[in-house]
């Protein structure tokens, strides 16, 4: 829940840096021209920083050697090994999201679980513009899912070992999209 509420802080200081930007020029809001992403190559396009969010584990989820601080430090040393030039920064709007679900068994399969990661930009929302041709009513900002991808994975022994393989092979599609976009 403290996640999510830090997730809100966030978008909201999103917001304030967009309002700050346009109040410093002429155009009003009414007259933005949104151009629509083509790619996803394009939603990847001029990251400079990004912060790295990986909720709390539950009890039911806990596995010994899985924990949240472990995955965020996976991660961050996978993204400071491959994309140097990418800053990884707790003060960052734009957010990597690693969510991590294990459920464990007493049975010959030993546990499952599912990995999922989402990189979180500010967004634009037009309220009203639904159709071509329909009105922009007002404008929001909100973060906003601009690259996800998942896992799901089981396994008979060692969790932890399936768990870093699986946001392995995530990131490394991450890392790959990310150089596409930012040659």
């Amino acid at each position: 829940m403290r996640d999510i509420s830090r997730l809100r802080n966030v978008a909201f200081s999103g917001l304030l840096y967009v309002l700050l930007a346009l109040s410093g020029t002429t155009d009003s809001m009414a007259q933005i021209e949104a151009t629509p992403i083509k790619s996803g190559e394009e939603a990847l396009k001029g990251v400079k920083a990004l912060r790295i969010l990986v909720p709390q584990l539950t009890a039911v989820e806990t596995t010994p050697g899985v924990t949240k601080e472990a995955v965020e430090t996976q991660a961050r040393k996978i993204l400071q090994e491959k994309l140097p030039a990418l800053k990884v920064d707790q003060k960052a709007i734009t957010v990597l999201y690693i969510n991590v679900n294990l459920a464990d068994f007493q049975s010959r399969l030993g546990y499952h679980g599912n990995l999922g990661v989402e990189l979180r930009r500010p967004g634009m929302i037009m309220v009203g513009k639904d159709f071509p041709d329909s009105q922009v009513q007002e404008y929001k900002i909100t973060l906003a899912t601009v690259w996800a991808e998942s896992v799901i994975f089981t396994g008979e022994v060692f969790a932890p070992t399936a768990v870093r393989k699986a946001l392995d092979g995530v990131l490394e599609r991450f890392v790959e999209d990310f150089r596409k976009a930012n040659p």
